[in-house]
């Protein structure tokens, strides 16, 4: 079983992801490799400049490791593949877009989605609250604007981060047990 948490940036995709994996059962934990994303820092202090290279390495890193994961393991990822199609109807148009989107059909698009994605639900001040706490220097010129926008790409296609999704809403009160107890809900029901 492959369960993918999604959310916009600070949304507690990463944390929550760990929480699950240490809850009783054999659930293991695939962090995103975003680390060894080359050119991540760039496409943050330059958007228009990087984001087809930031796309296709994206797309390129969370295929190889997505493809790798077996059959018969149950594992919590901090992404869903789908993410990489989000962020390109956010970033590229026209032939940019065509070129991922040919690369992402042939990589991701071929691999079997996962079998439960589950949205975190936040509010954008809270998002960029957790943002700011933090740190990544990276994402500290964050547009609110570039965030709204990309919370309406993800809603587009919601519906297709997995073969069942659901959401779960955290609010600033929630702390990360709460929120991962309320994905365990959502995803095997206790």
């Amino acid at each position: 079983m492959i369960i993918a948490l999604e959310g916009l940036p600070g949304a507690g995709k990463t944390t929550t992801a760990k929480l699950l994996a240490e809850r009783p059962g054999d659930v293991s934990y695939l962090h995103e490799r975003s680390a060894e994303h080359p050119f991540l820092e760039a496409f943050y202090s330059d958007i228009e400049r990087y984001k087809l290279e930031t796309e296709l390495c994206f797309v390129l890193l969370h295929y190889h490791q997505y493809r790798d994961i077996a059959p018969t393991d149950t594992v919590v990822l901090d992404y869903s593949p789908i993410k990489d199609m989000v962020f390109a109807d956010l970033n590229l148009s026209g032939e940019d877009h065509s070129l991922f989107e040919a690369v992402y059909q042939r990589t991701s698009g071929s691999l079997p989605l996962p079998d439960v994605a589950v949205f975190l639900d936040l509010e954008l001040d809270l998002v960029l609250d957790r943002i700011a706490r933090r740190g990544r220097a990276y994402e500290s010129g964050i547009d609110p604007e570039y965030l709204r926008a990309l919370g309406a790409a993800y809603e587009h296609r919601v519906a297709e981060l997995g073969r069942r999704v659901e959401r779960v809403g955290v609010a600033s009160n929630h702390e990360p047990e709460r929120v991962a107890a309320a994905v365990a809900a959502a995803v095997w029901g206790t």
